[in-house]
């Protein structure tokens, strides 16, 4: 009788191989991903030839790695913060191209009525507290101003000797009377003239006054005059001096709407 010894590892199968249903390599049995980066058992089972069976019984039977970054979830809350922020930044110059709008749409103007005058000037304009100037022979009557422009009006009353002089002097006769045709503000050279078809003079110019608007310190003044028997208004219009030949015809409406009720 003859014995035959067979050697252990002949009695084991021969290792199986699992290939990859999307590239096709063969991978070691037990193996979870492929080289490719794809799983190779994600929802389903190897088959007896070492392929790849799709599990109708499990949830992902049908989904594979591919698929779950396709579903990841967008990030809302940076979404809506961005959108947020935009709608802000829209807004705030949404709001700044108005009121530059308004300064020039005379349909937007509105009325002041105070006691001695009224004016038509933009509705952004709101009334502030005038100051009285130490030392000045003026009423300051009031100021209205905004970030891109404003007005203030003062009056000066004449004295007996000054209505004797003055009263019933229209601009032109008054400036000739008060030789104010040129004088220099700041050391600048400004001439003050009739504006045509009314009745009061005015000059330009351009100072450094912080506060008057809230766009810039640099400001471009036009100051006129307004003759009548009890005194003289002095209304000075103004706006940001990077402004002024955007603003300078509206400022002179400004002017024209002006009316004493003395």
């Amino acid at each position: 009788m003859c014995y035959y010894f067979i050697k252990p590892n002949a009695l084991n199968k021969e290792e199986k191989n699992m290939k990859c249903q999307y590239c096709g390599r063969d991978n070691p049995d037990g193996s979870t991903y492929c080289e490719c980066g794809r799983p190779l058992s994600l929802g389903g089972q190897s088959s007896s030839s070492g392929g790849y069976t799709s599990s109708t019984n499990s949830p992902f039977s049908y989904q594979t790695l591919d698929s779950v970054k396709r579903t990841r979830h967008i990030p809302v809350v940076p979404i809506i913060v961005l959108l947020c922020a935009l709608i802000g930044v829209g807004v705030f110059f949404g709001l700044r191209w108005l009121d530059q709008k308004h300064m020039t749409d005379e349909s937007s103007w509105k009325l002041i009525s105070e006691p001695l005058f009224s004016i038509t000037v933009p509705s952004a304009l709101d009334k502030g507290e005038m100051l009285t100037i130490q030392g000045s022979d003026l009423e300051h009557l009031c100021f209205y101003t905004s970030r891109l422009a404003g007005f203030d009006v003062s009056m000066h009353k004449y004295t007996d000797p000054e209505k004797e002089m003055y009263s019933g002097l229209d601009a032109k006769s008054f400036a000739s009377i008060q030789t104010l045709r040129t004088v220099k503000i700041n050391g600048q050279e400004v001439k003050y003239k009739e504006r045509s078809g009314k009745n009061y003079l005015y000059g330009e110019f351009s100072r450094h006054c912080p506060n008057y608007v809230g766009k810039s310190d640099e400001v471009w003044f036009i100051e006129s005059m307004f003759p009548t028997p009890d005194g003289c208004f002095f209304v000075n219009v103004y706006c940001a001096e990077e402004d002024k030949d955007q603003y300078r015809e509206s400022m002179l409406k400004w002017l024209d709407s002006f009316t004493s009720k003395l």
